[in-house]
């Protein structure tokens, strides 16, 4: 077994078991006491690991049912038909462009001296840049890692930890003609920094084995793969995409963390932030009759749970809410606050 699949098997057990445990003892009978009328609620899930949606999505959902005052359930050919809507419209999107134009609006900002501005912008589209090569499978050329660059040099003022992470990726697949001529636009004094910071990072790479490729086009990090393996810096963060004949495929990895990466086309794809409300499937839901619905989303890389209560009929938002799960304490707790939330909002509803 992979390290990093051991790490995630593990973490997995511990975010799972906390929703088992309650650390507050009136907790589990309080939402149930709010109310004597059983609600219905479908629950939704996301993930950034999608791999591992089962293995917390039923417990999520047993609990609430459990201790709450809720009709809770999943539907998944709903969840599958919400997942599918808020990635249908990236089909329409050339990501090249779109990464060439989230460049052209960063470098544009840290030329003008906007260093700050340039730092936020540069995790937007980092992130978003990571959502679009996740979901659509594509050979991007240079437009990642030259977005890589900027958003590097962004952050060399602000978060050295963020510019070596950026930096690695430009260093790793520009070619020294393109590098030449970015770096020729930055702050000479900055690059040499960047240089030495990024170097040990660079000079030491290891393969990684692709595994189950047959039938698939496969890409780490926008760049298409023509061998079976692939030579990265030990501590980059990758993505290995791959657009198969019976679906796609989605992995972020770390290649001092892993040996291998077998591809293993699925549904749901993976998503780094929460799906959007609008991609709700409005017909499916209608024949549900549900009071509400509650969306999931678990973020395995920044260790947090995002929720996100929906009146079902106006598909309005009543109330979301974060639980950081960076810590053994925020774990514990995790569980019962998602419960309080539920109970909090629930009360209000009820009053209104």
């Amino acid at each position: 077994m992979q390290v990093s699949k051991v790490f995630i098997f593990y973490y997995s057990i511990l975010i799972v078991g906390f929703f088992f445990i309650s650390c507050t003892s009136n907790s589990n009978n309080d939402l149930r006491n709010s109310s004597n009328i059983s609600k219905k609620m479908l629950i939704l899930y996301a993930s950034d690991d999608p791999l591992w949606l089962p293995y917390f999505s039923n417990v999520i959902t047993r609990r609430i049912k459990r201790e709450s005052n809720y009709s809770a359930f999943e539907d998944l050919e709903i969840n599958k038909e919400w997942l599918l809507n808020s990635i249908g419209t990236l089909k329409e999107v050339h990501v090249e462009d779109k990464l060439n134009s989230f460049s052209e609006k960063l470098k544009a900002a840290y030329l003008a001296g906007k260093y700050l501005k340039a730092y936020k912008l540069s995790h937007q589209f980092m992130q978003e840049a990571a959502f679009l090569l996740a979901n659509q499978p594509a050979s991007v050329g240079y437009a990642y890692a030259t977005l890589s660059f900027w958003a590097s040099v962004s952050n060399m003022r602000y978060a050295k930890f963020y510019a070596i992470k950026y930096g690695i990726i430009y260093e790793k697949y520009l070619p020294l003609r393109i590098k030449d001529e970015l770096e020729f636009q930055a702050n000479s004094e900055l690059i040499d920094q960047l240089k030495n910071l990024t170097k040990s990072y660079i000079s030491s790479q290891k393969y990684v084995q692709i595994k189950n490729i047959k039938n698939c086009n496969v890409y780490v990090d926008g760049q298409e793969l023509k061998t079976n393996k692939v030579l990265l810096p030990p501590k980059m963060q990758s993505i290995v995409t791959a657009s198969c004949a019976n679906g796609k495929f989605s992995q972020t990895i770390i290649a001092e963390k892993v040996k291998e990466v077998k591809i293993s086309p699925y549904y749901p794809a993976a998503f780094y932030k929460m799906p959007t409300v609008n991609a709700l499937p409005s017909e499916l839901l209608a024949q549900l009759k549900l009071n509400h619905i509650l969306l999931v989303f678990w973020s395995h890389s920044g260790k947090y749970l995002d929720l996100q209560l929906i009146e079902a009929k106006l598909k309005l938002t009543v109330a979301k809410t974060r639980i950081d799960l960076s810590a053994k304490k925020n774990v514990d707790e995790a569980g019962d606050l998602l419960l309080s939330f539920l109970q909090t909002n629930s009360s209000q509803l009820t009053k209104k």
